[in-house]
């Protein structure tokens, strides 16, 4: 505070000195105009001038006059010179730098306009020595605004090293992202007061990046948990994938051993009656051969004995076909359900082959098997598939919608769809479905009868098989109590559609 004081005092004593040089200067040129007035009067009061009438040695001037000089059309016509030595009045008019000149008008005897031009000349030692104080001033007010240059570096500097000092710190804090600098803080002034605010916002940005880090490390480990566990959950899934897969295609083997097992019952009555028949007559003919040998043969016997190999030709025959025809319906299927190539599919002979491989379940029941569908019909698509689904579908209504010793009609109904794809249509008159399960049956391993052999599997393979494999669509329709019904919309083409896709 001291400094600023010093400073201001400085400043408005140079102010004083400057004013005052100035203002002598004025002073001396008013001086000199006044004098200037005083001669002119002089002259209108004598008329002019006449044989330098004027009395201007009997003024009185100040020892800054040296000489005062009047001329008339530049011919000196009268003067006043002071006994100290400087510059006196020439005969012709002369005008020197420092001289004061004033041109006086006014009106001689005979009326004209008289012109006449006044010098004063100053003093030139009086001059000097108001040079010399004047100098002087000029020294005494350079030194005074040293003084003050210096005091006001000084002050700025003691002022500014609390702000250099913030300035240095931010420039760190900015380099290098150490938040944990300080200001130094030096007093209780504005600059104080900004270096605690500053410390505390540096404060509240340390702490907030600590926390940043703090974040960004748990955030890091979380990332890696969920890493590690998505990673499990991937390996969880290609295990349930591959689990899966097998149960499917177990399923699938166990559906075609089922369809063996029928199978081979099945064969198992035509082929037993055809042995017997064909025993019955290797033995019939050894008797007819004894006798013919020993001359025994009569004609009744013979007659006996081809009506006899007739009608067990007859029987061998029927039940040979029969079991060719079991045999072949078996081939068509199994070879069917492990092949996965497109072809033409007449659905009235195919369905018939299929539903006919599934007899001895159905025998099994007290359920009987409607079937309906033009001779026509066919279809580009792949036969395993639709041997599976309608195996699948049959089965489950077998074990799910009646229960044991019921009797019930399954139905099958194939037709032509409005769009031009082909509707497949199979129905019960079972149990139903409860409406909680209806939105389940599609599920992988959803079952209500596992204890009695359900696996939970059968329909999931028929939704995939129908909206991933054949691409169509599948539809179902329950009402518990009443029975159930899918609706199967398959394209003609399955080759296009894939195309297409």
């Amino acid at each position: 505070m001291v400094f600023f004081v010093a400073n201001t005092l400085v400043c408005c004593i140079a102010v004083l000195i400057l004013g005052r040089l100035i203002d002598g200067n004025d002073r001396q040129d008013d001086h000199f105009d006044n004098y200037g007035v005083l001669i002119g009067e002089l002259l209108r009061q004598s008329n002019g001038v006449r044989d330098n009438a004027i009395e201007i040695p009997k003024l009185e001037f100040d020892r800054e006059i040296a000489a005062i000089c009047v001329y008339s059309n530049g011919v000196l016509l009268s003067r006043y010179e002071s006994k100290l030595n400087g510059p006196y009045c020439s005969s012709q008019y002369q005008v020197e730098k420092a001289d004061y000149q004033k041109t006086l008008e006014f009106l001689d005897a005979d009326g004209d306009l008289n012109p006449m031009q006044l010098l004063i000349k100053p003093n030139y030692r009086s001059l000097v020595s108001y040079i010399e104080i004047s100098a002087w001033w000029v020294l005494v007010l350079g030194v005074l605004l040293v003084v003050a240059w210096r005091l006001s570096t000084i002050a700025s500097r003691k002022m500014m090293a609390p702000v250099y000092s913030l300035l240095d710190v931010i420039k760190m804090v900015t380099e290098s992202r150490d938040y944990s600098l300080r200001a130094d803080v030096k007093s209780d002034d504005a600059l104080g007061v900004l270096s605690q605010d500053f410390n505390g916002m540096i404060e509240g940005i340390e702490s907030r990046n600590q926390e940043i880090v703090k974040a960004r490390r748990e955030l890091e480990v979380r990332v890696r948990e969920v890493d590690i566990s998505n990673r499990e959950l991937s390996s969880a899934l290609q295990r349930l994938k591959s689990t899966q897969q097998k149960l499917i295609n177990n399923e699938k083997m166990a559906s075609l051993g089922a369809l063996v097992a029928g199978v081979a019952h099945e064969i198992n009555t035509p082929v037993g009656v055809g042995v017997t028949a064909s025993s019955t007559l290797l033995e019939s003919t050894r008797s007819v051969s004894e006798k013919y040998k020993k001359g025994e043969l009569t004609n009744s016997a013979l007659l006996q004995y081809i009506e006899q190999a007739t009608s067990a030709a007859n029987i061998i025959m029927s039940n040979l076909n029969r079991a060719a025809n079991l045999i072949q319906s078996f081939k068509q299927v199994a070879v069917d359900q492990s092949n996965s190539e497109v072809r033409l599919i007449i659905l009235k002979d195919y369905l018939d082959q299929v539903l006919l491989s599934l007899n001895p379940q159905l025998r099994m029941t007290k359920l009987k098997c409607e079937f309906d569908c033009p001779s026509d019909l066919g279809i580009q698509s792949y036969p395993g598939a639709i041997s599976q689904i309608i195996t699948n579908l049959v089965m489950n209504a077998i074990v799910h919608a009646y229960d044991k010793d019921s009797e019930g009609t399954l139905r099958l109904q194939v037709s032509e769809g409005e769009a031009g794809d082909v509707c497949i249509q199979f129905s019960d008159d079972g149990k139903g479905i409860s409406v909680e399960n209806i939105s389940r049956v599609w599920d992988p391993f959803f079952t209500t009868n596992r204890s009695g052999g359900g696996s939970g599997l059968g329909l999931h393979i028929v939704y995939n098989l129908v909206t991933q494999q054949l691409c169509g669509n599948i539809e179902i329709q329950s009402d518990e109590g009443k029975g159930t019904t899918f609706s199967l919309f398959l394209p003609r083409d399955v080759g296009k559609v894939t195309s297409y896709e």
